[in-house]
């Protein structure tokens, strides 16, 4: 009955795992901030899609990204990875309203792509 008991609450905490999704987004006068916490599965997914809307200039690989980096077209951001997490972070002193609007467009689909069953 023990092992019963334990293995129901190991198969418990696993399945509530999966189902842990938080996704915040900041907006204000200086600064526009996506954050997201996911299912660990989902992280290809995530880098995959990333890597399409930051092409050609550049591409995220790995487990553990913790970047900022610089577009073709001088859009730069932070970029935070971590299997089921993700932060991006775009000072809007720093870039043009096409680079904000580039960057908000990529993190609203980024919204779809976790949260698409």
């Amino acid at each position: 009955m023990k092992y019963l008991v334990i293995f129901a609450l190991s198969s418990l905490l696993a399945c509530s795992d999966s189902n842990n999704l938080t996704i915040s987004v900041t907006d204000s006068d200086d600064a526009y901030e996506f954050y997201a916490k996911f299912d660990k599965q989902k992280t290809q997914r995530v880098q995959d899609f990333i890597n399409t809307k930051i092409a050609p200039s550049s591409s995220v690989t790995g487990d553990d990204i913790d970047i900022t980096t610089t577009l073709n077209d001088k859009t730069q951001f932070k970029l935070e990875e971590y299997p089921g997490k993700v932060r991006i972070k775009l000072d809007k002193d720093e870039n043009s309203k096409a680079s904000y609007q580039r960057v908000k467009a990529m993190c609203e689909g980024l919204k779809q792509v976790i949260e698409a069953k």
